[in-house]
Formats: structure tokens, C-alpha cells, sequence
């Protein structure tokens, strides 16, 4: 035998496999068509998407900047980086541009269908189509309540019906997984980084449930690896920045744990916990219950599937924990509904349900929504229709939109000409402003907002970004005293602040904006002035600032280490502070600790006020968790010349 022909003996066998999977595919919806019909009627009445118009504020900011970034062409993972990747956008459709509306739009209803086609895929098996529908659409129109990502129902869902089905069909029903689902997950690796891990594993271990686990184990990983791919460059992506989008990912997603967790829910919130461990024991048992004619791998396979999905959904509710994100909590309802129940057990399975829909209920009411507003099909089939308008003649949309933006940031008119033509970042959190002025072009640095700049590499990807002169902006939009969760705006992202005053100096300011010109670097090398140890409550004493420097501090001992590290992989991370000249308390993303915070600025080289980033500070003290905790402070001068 040839050194060539294994290779090609294999490439056909894959060939073939996917061949037979596309088949199956194509008869299983030839073989259904009162079922298609009660999909897309489903899919209509949960219409998810509540408006087009894009809008201003933080959430909605990031929301544009996904379908800006795709619409020109910004590589994710280099120019972008965010929780969600370049297929993002299919979440939240905008009204941008009309090309990016309509694939924002079809990526929508593909994902309402396909979750609409699971969920009554999976009653069918045990109810007729009337009753089937109904209990689908009440699922969807609470699932669909929250306005999050349900990537993780879909993977579950599919994950389900495939463990579910009779023993003589398990071979044919694996390769479809194998062929489907790997593809599923590398798309949704491109929609939110979080979503993919979570479709990837429940996938994997349904995977090895299932006969030939191994043969369909590599199909899966050669289609969740050519979806990936496909799917980047199909959306303008550079192969290139593919590695640069796993590891920003990763990045993101380990430093969101850190950086953002808080507990608004407080003590009121216990329940919702007793409420998922509770769900997520029983329905694992239901899982193992349901299959208990089928070998016990397959058993533990589908037990393992929805410890997984609960696992998720835990993360997404209980890291910030307030009222909207407890409600991620509807997601779980699809979970009983798909789980291949015996017949003898439906009646645990439509009592779980309801007991999870309860309770997504009354989280939702916390979040503002009425079970009224949750249970109106009619007016989520009336938004599609007149948002299917909107595809299709989106003109008045984008001017409705842009005109919405100008008028809630007012920015003012000589800013706005003195930006025209320029290529623009705006820092540190509305992006929505960048396109609402067609004038300007948007030349982000890299974190998308810059509270999200998490760790050490992505602090220096902004630094850097701000410090190119040749591919980073030359402008420079920026609002002062935007924050979230009490931080200081001087400390976001540290070495990208230090970065920005080294670089840029300002040439105008009105109301709240401030307008930076990029200027040669008036930095110089940094120099170590000393190391300060604190003795707990009594903090640090900062020394007056060095002539002609700016005086930056090197924190060491809040970071996240050992034990606690192992805690994030279930719960949050202790709250980090620093308390500011013995009177204001802000806190601090413990990764980036290290950069190097700006203390004290000269005030002839600094910004004026209120967008100065000098705080004179002469004292801080280190807490973790409301306790102060010792700490070493490393001083660093860096000179500046004036601008």
C-alpha cells in the first residue's frame, strides 16, 4: 500500500459519512411536512428580536459595534475583541446597513427555527402535533423572554433526540450529530466564544455515549473544524486572526469571571440557586431514568449533557448577579421538555417544566417583563412582520436610529466637524456614536469597551493599538465618568490609559466629550522609584510625585491565586478594592493590577478637568472582600514632556 492511499482511503470514507448524514438530514424533512409548517408557525409567534433601531447607552453600544465591525471589515481577535465573535450579530440584529440587517436578520430566524424544529422534534415523539406545539411555543416564548443567546438549548436539544432515539438507528443517527452538531458548535465558537465551549462539550460527550464514538468523534471535530473556518473567512474574516480570536477568547472569558462578578440579588436571590442545583440533580437522574433500556454509556451521556447546560446557565446567571441576569434561568425550561422521557414519566417531565417556568416567570418580573408580555405571541409575530419590512426598505430604520443617537449623546457640532474624515476610537464604552456620524471612520484598538479589557495581554493589545501610529486611530473620542461597578475611569485597562496620555493630546471638549489628537510619543523610559509594603489597614503612603513624571503604581497582592482560583470555575471572585487618600473606594480588575495604575500626572502634561487621569493620590489601601489585606506597591516614574 501506497504512503498516500491511507490518507485518501480516510478523506473518502469521511466523504461518504457526511453523504449519508446529508441524506438522512434532507429525508427526515421530506418525511414531516405538516411538522415544517408548525416550525416556522412556532418560529413566527416567539419572534425574539424586539426592535431594529439601534440605540445608544453601554448594552446597546456593544450591540452595534458587532454589526459595525462586520460591516467593515475589522478582524476579531486583533481590531475587535469582545465576549461575542464576527457572528455575533445574529443575537441582536441592527438596522446599520441594509446588507448587514438582512444577514442579521436571516441568522435570527435560523436560530428561532432551528430551536422551534428541536423542541417540537422532540414532543412529537410523545405527544401528537396540536398538543406538541402548544407546550413548543409556550417553551419558546419564555425561552425566547430574556433576549440571550440559546445556543445552549439548541446544543442540548439536538444532543437529546439524537441519545433518545432506538437502538436501530443509533449508528445513522450518530453520524448526523457527528456531521451537525460538530458544525453547530464551530458556528457557535463564532457567535460567543462562551456559547461554543458549551456546544462543543455537550456534543463531544453525547458523542462518546454513542456507537463508533471514535470514527464519530474525528467526523465531528473535521466538521466543527471546517464550519469554523468556512464561516470566518465567509464572513470577511483573515485566516490569520483565527488564533488571535481563540486566545483573545479565552482571555475574555477567564478574566470576565475575575473582573465582573458582583451580587445585587443578595440573600432574596437564594432560591434561584436551590432552584437550578435542584433542577439540574433531578433532571440528570430523569436523564438516566429515560434511557434505562440503553447501554449505561449513553445513560451517563445524556446525565452528563444536562449537568452541562445547567453548568452554563449557572455561569451566565451567578457571576453578575442581578435581575436580568438571573433570568438566563428561562433557558433551563427547554431542558425537561427534550429529555426522552418514557411515557409513564411525562407527567415528572410537564412538572419540572412547570416548576422551572415559574420560576423563570417570576425572575423575569424582577427583570420588568409581565407574564402578559411573555405569553403575547401576537405582537412577537407582529414585530416579525413589520421588522421583515424594515429588511427589505431599511432606509428610514438607519435614519431613524442615527438621528435617536446624536440626539442622546449631543455631541457638539464643532466636535463632530473637527472629527470628520478621521479615523476615530471612542473610549470608553459608546461605539453607537461612532456610526451614527457616517462622516467618521472607526478605528477601535482592540477591546471593544474598554472596561473589558480583563488581563494583562489584552491591557497591552489597547496600549498598543493607541501607541500605532501608523494603523491606530488619530482621533480620539472620549466621555468622561463612565464607569461601571464603582471603578476608576483613570484605571481602565491601566496600560492602555498610560498609553493614551503618552500618545494624544487634546484638541477640544464639549459637554461631556472630550476630542484627542494623536501626537509623537511624549513618553520616556520608564524608571523604578522604589517598592512600598503595606502593613493591612494601614495601607500605603504615597511620596510626592517626582519632578516632570508620572507616577504609576504596580499593585501585587490582590491577584486571584490557588484555592480561589479553583472557586471561579464555580462561583465568582472576591471583590478587589482600593481605597483612594483614606476616603473613596474603587475597585479594581485584579489581573491587571500589575500594569501599572496612574496615580498622580503633572498638571501641565495632563488632560484638564473633568478628564483628567491624575487623581493625587498620597495614600491607598488594599481590600479583597470588604477586609483590608497586605499589599506591595512598586513605584514607577515615567517622564512626560507637555503635549
Amino acid at each position: 500500500m501506497s504512503a498516500t492511499s491511507v490518507p485518501g482511503h480516510a478523506a473518502t470514507a469521511i466523504g461518504a459519512r457526511a453523504r449519508r448524514a446529508v441524506a438522512d438530514l434532507a429525508g427526515a424533512v421530506a418525511g414531516h411536512p405538516l411538522q415544517i409548517v408548525a416550525t416556522a408557525i412556532l418560529a413566527w409567534l416567539s419572534w425574539p428580536v424586539a426592535s431594529l433601531i439601534a440605540a445608544p447607552t453601554l448594552d446597546n453600544s456593544w450591540i452595534v459595534g458587532l454589526s459595525l465591525a462586520v460591516s467593515r471589515s475589522l478582524a476579531f481577535g486583533r481590531q475587535v475583541v469582545f465576549t461575542y465573535g464576527p457572528l455575533g450579530f445574529i443575537t441582536q440584529p441592527r438596522a446599520l446597513s441594509g446588507g448587514i440587517l438582512l444577514a442579521g436578520f436571516i441568522g435570527s430566524a435560523a436560530l428561532e427555527l432551528l430551536l422551534a424544529a428541536l423542541l417540537l422534534g422532540a414532543l412529537r415523539r410523545r405527544l401528537s402535533l396540536l398538543p406538541a406545539a402548544l407546550v413548543a411555543l409556550v417553551g419558546l416564548l419564555i425561552v425566547a423572554a430574556p433576549g440571550v443567546s440559546y445556543l445552549d438549548d439548541i446544543g442540548f436539544a439536538a444532543c437529546a433526540l439524537v441519545l433518545g432515539t432506538p437502538h436501530e438507528r443509533s449508528e445513522q443517527v450518530a453520524r448526523r450529530l457527528a456531521l451537525w452538531g460538530g458544525a453547530l458548535a464551530g458556528l457557535a465558537f463564532l457567535v460567543k466564544f462562551n456559547d461554543g465551549l458549551a456546544v462543543t462539550a455537550m456534543v463531544g460527550v453525547s458523542l462518546l455515549g454513542l456507537p463508533g464514538a471514535r470514527r464519530n468523534v474525528a467526523l465531528g471535530v473535521i466538521a466543527f473544524a471546517l464550519s469554523a473556518v468556512l464561516g470566518w473567512l465567509a464572513l470577511g474574516q483573515p485566516l490569520g486572526a483565527l488564533p488571535d480570536y481563540v486566545r483573545t477568547g479565552v482571555a475574555i472569558s477567564r478574566g470576565y469571571v475575575d473582573a465582573m462578578g458582583y451580587d445585587v440579588m443578595g440573600t432574596n436571590g437564594r432560591w434561584e440557586i436551590l432552584v437550578l442545583v435542584g433542577s439540574a440533580l433531578a433532571l440528570a437522574a430523569g436523564g438516566w431514568v429515560s434511557l434505562a433500556a440503553f447501554p449505561r454509556r449513553r445513560r451517563a451521556a445524556l446525565a452528563v449533557a444536562v449537568l452541562l447546560v445547567h453548568y452554563f446557565v449557572a455561569r451566565e446567571m451567578f457571576i453578575r448577579y442581578d435581575a436580568g441576569h438571573a433570568a438566563t434561568i428561562a433557558l433551563l425550561v427547554v431542558v425537561p421538555l427534550v429529555i426522552p422521557w418514557q411515557r409513564a414519566s411525562m407527567r415528572l417531565a410537564f412538572a419540572s417544566t412547570a416548576s422551572l417556568a415559574v420560576a423563570a416567570i417570576a425572575v423575569l418580573g424582577l427583570a420588568g417583563s409581565t407574564p402578559r408580555s411573555i405569553f403575547d405571541p401576537f405582537t412577537r409575530a407582529g414585530n416579525f412582520v413589520s421588522q421583515l419590512a424594515t429588511v427589505f426598505s431599511p432606509a428610514s430604520a438607519i435614519a431613524q436610529g442615527r438621528s435617536y443617537i446624536q440626539s442622546f449623546e449631543n455631541v457638539p457640532p464643532a466636535l463632530v466637524n473637527a472629527l470628520g474624515g478621521h479615523c476615530v476610537d471612542v473610549e470608553p464604552v459608546e461605539i453607537s456614536v461612532v456610526w451614527a456620524y457616517p462622516q467618521w471612520r472607526w478605528c477601535p484598538v482592540g477591546v471593544m469597551q474598554t472596561y473589558a479589557a480583563y488581563t494583562p495581554s489584552l491591557d497591552r493589545l489597547d496600549a498598543a493599538g493607541l501607541a500605532n501610529a501608523r494603523s491606530g486611530p488619530d482621533r480620539v473620542l472620549r466621555q468622561y465618568d463612565v464607569t461601571i461597578d464603582g471603578r476608576s475611569p483613570s484605571w481602565e485597562s491601566p496600560a492602555a490609559m498610560l498609553s493614551l496620555l503618552c500618545n494624544f493630546k487634546e484638541v477640544g471638549r464639549g459637554g461631556s466629550w472630550q476630542v484627542l489628537a494623536r501626537v509623537r510619543d511624549r513618553c520616556g523610559r520608564p524608571q523604578v522609584l522604589g517598592t512600598l509594603h503595606s502593613a493591612y489597614e494601614d495601607g500605603v503612603t504615597i511620596p510626592v510625585i517626582p519632578p516632570r513624571m508620572v507616577l504609576v503604581a504596580e499593585i501585587h497582592g490582590l491577584q486571584i491565586y490557588g484555592s480561589e482560583r479553583l472557586d471561579t470555575l464555580f462561583g465568582r471572585a472576591h471583590l478587589r478594592e482600593l481605597a483612594v487618600n483614606n476616603t473613596t473606594a474603587f475597585r479594581v480588575v485584579p489581573d491587571t493590577l500589575g500594569d501599572g495604575l496612574i496615580l498622580d500626572v503633572p498638571s501641565y502634561a495632563d488632560y484638564v478637568p473633568p478628564f483628567n487621569l491624575g487623581q493625587s493620590i498620597h495614600a491607598l489601601v488594599a481590600s479583597v472582600a470588604g477586609t483590608a489585606v497586605a499589599s506591595s506597591v512598586t513605584l514607577v516614574g515615567v517622564p512626560i514632556r507637555a503635549g
